[in-house]
C-alpha cells in the first residue's frame, strides 16, 4: 500500500509508499530519514522515545526517563563525581587488614590474629603469660614448655633418660638423679658381701 503526500504549496502531490515511515513518527524527537529516525540530541531508540542521560551515567548508574540515578559512591548529573560517606560510622585501623570485623572503632579478630588492627599472629593461650609470643609461636620463659608454655619444663629434658612430669623426671629403669634417696644394704653371705640398691623415690630433676 501507499500514501499520499503533498508537499507545502500545495500544487505537487506524490505517492509515498509506507515502507519508509519511521515508526510513530520518531515521537516528535527526531526527523524520519528512508526509514529509519535520526533523533535529535538527548533521545534515541528506534522510535526516538528513549531520553537519553548525560554521558550514559559513565557506567556509574542507570538512566531512568533521561535521568542517572547514581550507583552508592557516585553522584552528580552524569554521576561522575565520587560521594562522601555520611562518616557516621568508626573506622577501625588498617580495617582489620580483613582479618577481622569493626565494630565501633574496634577490630574484632579472626581466630589466630591479635592486635589493634588484627595483623599480628595470636598464640594459644597467650602463651599463659609464661612467654613471649613471636609470629605465632611461643617463647617460654625458663622453666616452662609446650606449645603454650603451660607445662612446667625438666632440667635437660631429663638427659632424655626419663620423662617430664610435672616439672620432675620419672627416669627410666637402671637411671636415677641427685635428688634420688639410695639406701644400700650389705648382707653376708658365705665370704661374700652381696650389695641390695633401695630407692626411696622414683623421681627427680634429673637423670
Amino acid at each position: 500500500s501507499s500514501s499520499l503526500c503533498c508537499i507545502e504549496s500545495g500544487t505537487e502531490c506524490s505517492i509515498k509508499p509506507e515502507g519508509d515511515e519511521c515508526p510513530n513518527e520518531c515521537s516528535d524527537q527526531g526527523r524520519c530519514e528512508d526509514g529509519k529516525c535520526v533523533c535529535f540530541p538527548g533521545f534515541s531508540g528506534p522510535d526516538c522515545s528513549l531520553s537519553d542521560c548525560p554521558g550514559n551515567c559513565n557506567d556509574k548508574g542507570t538512566c531512568v526517563n533521561g535521568q542517572c540515578v547514581c550507583d552508592p559512591g557516585f553522584t552528580g548529573p552524569d554521576c561522575s563525581s565520587e560521594s562522601c560517606p555520611d562518616c557516621s560510622t568508626k573506622a577501625c585501623p588498617g580495617n582489620c587488614n580483613n582479618k577481622g570485623q569493626c565494630v565501633n572503632g574496634k577490630c574484632v579478630c579472626n581466630t589466630g590474629f591479635t592486635g589493634p588492627d588484627c595483623s599480628t599472629k595470636a598464640c594459644p593461650g597467650n602463651c599463659n603469660n609464661k612467654g613471649q609470643c613471636v609470629n605465632g609461636k611461643c617463647v617460654c620463659n625458663t622453666g616452662f614448655t609446650g606449645p603454650d608454655c603451660s607445662t612446667k619444663a625438666c632440667p635437660g629434658n631429663c638427659n632424655n633418660k626419663g620423662q617430664c612430669v610435672n616439672g620432675k623426671c620419672v627416669c627410666n629403669t637402671g637411671f636415677t638423679g641427685p635428688d634420688y634417696f639410695i639406701q644400700i644394704f650389705f648382707i653376708k653371705h658365705s665370704r661374700l658381701y652381696l650389695a641390695f640398691i633401695l630407692s626411696s623415690e622414683t623421681e627427680g630433676t634429673l637423670c
